[in-house]
């Protein structure tokens, strides 16, 4: 029937409650995980780039002084320094060829003190090229300036350079190594420092310049975002397949010739440093939907085994079975306010002479004759009725679709059937009927309205009964 309906409506809407606000706070733990192990990462990548650009940059000079050492023990050689004395430029470029082999140099330079090429390694080195390259070993042998390490020449590559001085005793020719930073270089970097590398320079127009580099973006997504040109910036960089956590470093310990600025890059992968966390995430995400399933399984019992005689006790009169009054006045403002019907009929129901029950053969008898008279009025009623126990002796029963005839007539049915006399302990009881009807909306069109014109009728029809045995 309707009270049932209603009941189990209310015990859906409690579980349906819990099981939401379980999956909310579930959610809520899991995004809290997911964003704490991200943080955790980028702090960890983030002291992690701060280091490596600081070894990278140290690196970087020891290698200046490591080459710097290789240098001088080509300057120091006795057959360049007799080639030079006898001017045989094929010994000359033979033996830069095979000591900056070994010392893995990409040019080689030998000139005069008055700047004078004598011989370069590769032999086709550009002209625009050698130009730069005699500049810098003419400032790097000046006592009042800074040696050129850097240098970008007019060609785009951009060298790390080895400075020397070929005595024989004295001075008498400089010899200039250059070292290119390159994808080779910044690849070298990777293996050593699991970090992805990329090298720039700017030149003196202000142009910015790609030198080296171990990732896969382009070079104009590399400068889309601004903070990849400022010096100590950390900034994220997405390209096609991954994410990155970058760090820009100015190279500012080597003196750079033809670039105002040379930019070194570091940057680790956000995704490859966040598989440990996300095989962690997966188990989660796992015992996630493992616990919600058990929560729903635990919901549900309770919904059974707990909410339902709570919310039972709360509806439904525990001695009749009946909605209790509660239920029946949301009934019946519900048909009021929907409109379900073209009329609807609300009756009230007194039984005469159940005091004197009560007072004669007890309380036994008396909810007796309750239960009774509640299972013969849910007898005669259909399915969409609602019937009710008020309180006492009192019941009610809602009507949807009657009008005030057949209310009548079911009115008539009710009490020949209520009236009918009741055995309890081989007594017979019987009771009187009184039945107040409101037509809805004839004689009201709210709730209390029709309870009010209902009792009224159904106590009119009591004081004009006469007073019947028991």
């Amino acid at each position: 029937m309707r009270s049932s309906r209603h009941i189990k409506t209310q015990e859906r809407r409690i579980i349906v409650v819990l099981l939401v606000a379980l999956l909310t706070v579930q959610v809520v733990i899991y995004l809290f995980s997911t964003r704490t192990n991200r943080s955790i990462v980028a702090e960890t990548i983030s002291s992690s780039l701060q280091t490596t650009t600081q070894v990278v940059d140290e690196l970087l000079e020891l290698r200046q002084r490591q080459l710097a050492q290789g240098a001088a023990v080509l300057a120091a050689d006795y057959g360049l320094k007799e080639a030079i004395a006898t001017g045989e430029r094929s010994t000359i470029e033979s033996m830069l060829g095979n000591h900056g082999e070994r010392l893995k140099a990409d040019i080689a330079l030998l000139n005069t003190l008055d700047r004078q090429l004598i011989a370069s390694v590769p032999r086709e080195l550009p002209q625009a090229d050698i130009a730069p390259l005699l500049k810098a070993a003419a400032q790097s042998a000046s006592p009042d300036a800074q040696p050129v390490s850097l240098l970008r020449s007019q060609s785009g590559v951009l060298y790390q350079l080895i400075h020397s001085v070929v005595r024989m005793p004295t001075p008498q020719a400089e010899l200039t190594l250059g070292f290119a930073i390159d994808d080779e270089l910044a690849q070298a970097l990777k293996k050593v420092t699991d970090t992805d590398f990329v090298f720039l320079s700017r030149g003196q127009n202000g142009a910015w310049q790609l030198h080296g580099n171990t990732l896969n973006s382009s070079f104009e997504r590399l400068l889309g975002n601004p903070a990849a040109l400022v010096d100590g910036a950390e900034w994220t960089l997405q390209d096609e397949r991954d994410e990155y956590l970058m760090r820009s470093v100015t190279l500012d310990n080597f003196t750079a010739q033809q670039a105002s600025e040379v930019l070194l890059i570091a940057g680790k992968s956000l995704s490859q440093n966040m598989a440990a966390y996300e095989r962690i995430e997966g188990f989660q995400r796992y015992l996630l939907l493992a616990s919600l399933a058990l929560s729903a399984l635990v919901v549900v019992l309770i919904g059974r085994h707990l909410l339902r005689p709570l919310n039972t006790l709360a509806h439904q009169d525990p001695l009749t079975e009946l909605p209790n009054r509660r239920v029946f006045d949301h009934s019946v403002a519900s048909a009021l306010a929907n409109g379900r019907s073209a009329s609807c009929a609300l009756m009230m129901i007194d039984l005469d002479h159940f005091k004197q029950i009560n007072d004669r053969y007890g309380h036994a008898a008396g909810d007796e004759v309750l239960r009774v008279s509640a299972s013969r009025l849910r007898g005669l009623l259909r399915s969409i009725d609602m019937p009710a126990r008020l309180g006492g002796d009192e019941f009610a029963v809602l009507l949807p679709g009657l009008d005030r005839a057949a209310a009548i007539r079911l009115g008539q049915r009710i009490e020949d059937e209520l009236g009918d006399p009741i055995v309890f302990n081989g007594q017979s009881l019987q009771v009187g009927i009184s039945i107040g009807i409101a037509i809805a909306p004839q004689d009201g069109t709210s709730a209390s309205d029709l309870l009010r014109m209902a009792d009224a009728e159904m106590y009119a029809d009591k004081a004009q009964r006469e007073n019947a045995p028991v």
